[in-house]
């Protein structure tokens, strides 16, 4: 069997053993040499197809990981550095441990013959659960409860209720999917888009459109959630236009990628009062600049990219290289490979 040396960039932690075993077991060898880039570099790599154009300062490298690199089959990344040739001369396999790759510089690796795939799937149950902690402290007015009750003031505010209110899912995938689950879990009618739509309806879907539908999804639903990866199609996708078609006191919520949304839009109508609000995880330059829009929109309701929770992050991401790692010994076709 051919021997494989694995290069794990991401910081890991707390699952080595699970590497180990196979180490034990496999002609299969591993080295931690942690590489993460900043936010602003892997933001800025997600709008140029991977490539750190910009010139943004990337992390040292010590000679001692370039040796290791030098000689590596496998990386296991959440980041790769400019210059992946030259790095990794002998690279067959790319596992990704974020859902996207859009920060990746794909097309170096595609046309490398360097096989790549993503971790889709390992924290959609968490991103959901964020969805949904969001979406009913809005509700239920919880940031306004809890104000009051910071001014020690008594003021009855009822909330509203999830139940008969429809979601509109743009991208029901691995996150879209769980959330759908738990909207249904609300009573809430789902309608769902996915590319693709010859795989039928999920059992979570109400009812399933084609992208061509998307603006009568805008027009029926109360919450409109954007969940469906970056693509030439979906780039500024969420314009004025598009806010326009929603429902007057809907709520809008991205927790995909920033460059679906044409931000001054969205604070615009926020502003106007024609969104009821809106939940957003993700914004096209990260971090978001001081004179963005976004800061002083009212009713928004933004995070910094965090709405995965890394509690079992590290486990599901080991869990799922070794279960392709063997794929990948036996030469069988990856979990979501991409190429």
């Amino acid at each position: 069997m051919k021997h494989f040396k694995t290069a794990v960039l991401f910081p890991l932690r707390t699952e080595g053993n699970q590497l180990s075993a196979l180490a034990d077991e496999y002609s299969f060898e591993y080295r931690l040499t942690p590489y993460l880039e900043s936010t602003e570099l892997r933001s800025s790599r997600g709008l140029n197809k991977g490539l750190n154009v910009n010139c943004i300062d990337e992390p040292d490298i010590p000679e001692e990981y370039l040796e290791y690199w030098s000689e590596c089959n496998v990386v296991v990344a959440m980041d790769l550095p400019s210059g992946i040739n030259d790095l990794f001369p002998h690279l067959e396999w790319v596992q990704g441990l974020s859902a996207g790759h859009d920060h990746i510089s794909s097309d170096e690796l595609e046309d490398s013959g360097i096989k790549l795939s993503t971790a889709k799937g390992i924290a959609s149950a968490a991103i959901s659960e964020f969805v949904f902690a969001r979406l009913l402290q809005e509700m239920k007015h919880l940031r306004l409860l809890d104000e009051q009750q910071l001014a020690k003031t008594w003021q009855v505010k009822f909330g509203n209720q999830l139940k008969g209110k429809t979601i509109g899912i743009i991208g029901v995938g691995a996150i879209g999917g769980e959330v759908a689950k738990r909207a249904q879990a609300f009573e809430m009618n789902v309608l769902g888009i996915r590319s693709r739509f010859d795989l039928g309806c999920p059992s979570t879907v109400d009812e399933l459109l084609p992208f061509s539908d998307l603006d009568r999804l805008l027009k029926q639903s109360d919450v409109v959630l954007m969940a469906a990866p970056s693509t030439n199609e979906t780039e500024n996708l969420f314009d004025a236009s598009k806010f326009a078609m929603m429902k007057r006191g809907s709520i809008f919520i991205n927790i995909a990628r920033g460059i679906h949304v044409i931000e001054s839009d969205l604070a615009l109508f926020l502003s106007n009062g024609h969104l009821r609000s809106a939940i957003i995880d993700v914004v096209q330059n990260e971090p978001l600049h001081i004179s963005s829009d976004l800061w002083d929109a009212p009713n928004l309701y933004l995070s910094p990219h965090c709405s995965v929770s890394f509690d079992d992050y590290e486990k599901n991401a080991v869990n799922l290289f070794v279960d392709n790692a063997l794929r990948f010994f036996r030469g069988e076709k990856l979990l979501n490979q991409i190429f």
